[in-house]
């Protein structure tokens, strides 16, 4: 059962981490309130997190782990961890120019992507300072993201997965020294950013080590296979960049209201919730399991490993996605409304929830199809899909602002993610490589019918729960807990009246998925 383990310890690690990450924000929103100061620090964060995931956690890491993995098993370990040091020499380098780039032009950038700033003077100063602070985590959390990536191809995922805690860890101290003074717990909290980017790339560093994949500066040599990878990755890079500027559009758009990047932000950490134990955990285990079933020419194995993790994410996935949608205000008051957090604050945050989770089922799906398409090398598609689900956000987001404010920018992001996925669908079918088989048929409609009912339940509870939720918080809490408890328990009956998902099939998968996977021992 190393696939489930492997899953398990992704899905649960990055539980804490988000648990953590909630906590951050929870701290940014009692502290900050609606001052301003919130949008100012999202806006700066942005940017590194735009180029981590260009240069790191998905252009890098798509490309490397297939490329990696045939030379670990066709090469040898020394011609493999030399192909690692030249990427990680070159990535340095990369990195070294950019971030000096950036922290010189950084009003210019700035007056970019927060164009509704430049009204209020102190916010847009705010946002330039965060940003010199935070930018440098760029260079040392995308190195560990190399090394992550290594990891995480030998099927050691615990340090890579753990490595994002230290993040919050850092940033949350940040708050909790400077609470009494707003703007010094801002400047405080944006430096807590890279300093936490040293320690995470010491953390994945020395685990590397430990595993005895000795990772160090090399020279520079254009060989084969960094030009392969450089090849894999623009295509990556295009479609990452594709993605990042659907943000960066979004971001914009968002800088002219209010507390709307904040509002914004602040759903999308209880949505990354289940996208992240679901969707994360799931494209990260499941790239080198298709990337050694398809390099071992066991196509029906990779097809089948498909057909499973679709079931079993729709199956987790809709209950969520109906969840966040019925009891959005209840989670936001009892999670968030706190201190400078006022309750109209919760209003316009549960609405954006209530939006951007229908978009969970297509985000875990874009996940799962995409390291199909990256285990064959096929990084063009899903640029072209980007593209064109970067197209329509930026058209949604321009009619949808008007009607709606930044509740359009929500409804937008998700109009694009369905079309993203069902674009990727379409690619993985016209080659044959996606074969929807009979249990899949047979289960989607059950599962559907499950979080349905799960929701008409958690309707009519909430709303006689709802004076618990606006009284003290352990009362508030239990209420929630037993609100989703509940939920949870109708969800879990319906599954197996309706055996849309049982548990002899799950056991089934994880056996199959042990027996198509080749742990590397090192």
């Amino acid at each position: 059962m190393a696939f489930f383990r492997s899953l398990t310890t992704v899905s649960g690690l990055t539980f804490l981490s988000r648990i953590l990450g909630y906590i951050r924000d929870v701290c940014i929103g009692s502290t900050f309130g609606d001052s301003g100061i919130s949008d100012a620090f999202f806006i700066a964060l942005r940017l590194p997190n735009l180029f981590r995931r260009l240069f790191a956690e998905g252009a890098l890491n798509s490309s490397f782990v297939p490329i990696f993995t045939d030379i670990y098993e066709t090469g040898g370990k020394e011609k493999a961890f030399h192909f690692v040091n030249l990427v990680f020499t070159a990535l340095a380098l990369i990195l070294l120019g950019l971030v000096g780039f950036f922290e010189l032009g950084m009003p210019f950038v700035m007056s970019f992507m927060a164009m509704g700033f430049k009204n209020n003077p102190e916010k847009f100063l705010l946002a330039v300072h965060f940003g010199y602070l935070i930018f440098p985590y760029i260079f040392f959390i995308a190195l560990a993201s190399l090394c992550a990536s290594v990891l995480n191809s030998l099927n050691r995922f615990f340090a890579a997965t753990a490595a994002p805690i230290i993040l919050n860890l850092f940033a949350i101290l940040a708050i909790i020294f400077y609470s009494t003074h707003t703007v010094q717990a801002g400047y405080a909290l944006s430096f807590s950013i890279s300093l936490s980017g040293i320690a995470q790339f010491l953390w994945v560093f020395l685990a590397c080590w430990r595993a005895r994949v000795p990772i160090r500066f090399s020279k520079i040599e254009l060989t084969a296979k960094l030009k392969l990878l450089l090849k894999r990755m623009l295509p990556g890079i295009a479609g990452g960049g594709v993605y990042q500027f659907n943000l960066l559009i979004s971001d914009m758009i968002a800088s002219f209201v209010p507390m709307a990047i904040s509002y914004l932000s602040y759903a999308d950490r209880i949505n990354q919730f289940p996208l992240s134990l679901i969707g994360i955990a799931m494209g990260t285990v499941l790239l080198p399991v298709f990337s050694r079933q398809i390099q071992g020419k066991r196509y029906q194995a990779a097809l089948y490993m498909q057909n499973r993790a679709l079931q079993f994410s729709f199956a987790l996935t809709l209950p969520a996605s109906v969840a966040l949608t019925v009891i959005s205000l209840p989670i936001i008051m009892v999670l968030f409304e706190y201190n400078k957090f006022t309750h109209d604050m919760s209003i316009n945050v549960a609405y954006i929830l209530s939006i951007v989770s229908f978009a969970l089922p297509a985000n875990v799906v874009v996940k799962i199809f995409s390291a199909h398409f990256f285990s064959r090398g096929n990084t063009k598609f899903p640029v072209k899909a980007a593209i064109v689900s970067m197209i329509s956000n930026i058209f949604f987001n321009l009619i949808l602002f008007q009607f709606f404010s930044y509740f359009g920018i929500a409804l937008a992001s998700t109009l694009s993610s369905w079309i993203n996925a069902g674009l990727l669908f379409y690619g993985l079918r016209k080659n044959n490589h996606l074969k929807i088989d009979k249990r899949l048929k047979q289960t989607f409609p059950l599962l559907c019918f499950c979080a349905f009912g799960m929701g008409i339940f958690l309707m009519e509870a909430s709303s006689i729960l709802m004076p618990y939720f606006k009284q003290s918080f352990l009362k508030s809490f239990m209420s929630l807990s037993l609100l989703i408890s509940g939920g949870l328990m109708v969800y879990l009956i319906l599954l197996k009246i309706t055996k849309a998902f049982t548990h002899k099939e799950f056991k089934e998968t994880m056996f199959r998925a042990q027996k198509y996977s080749e742990v590397v021992d090192l």
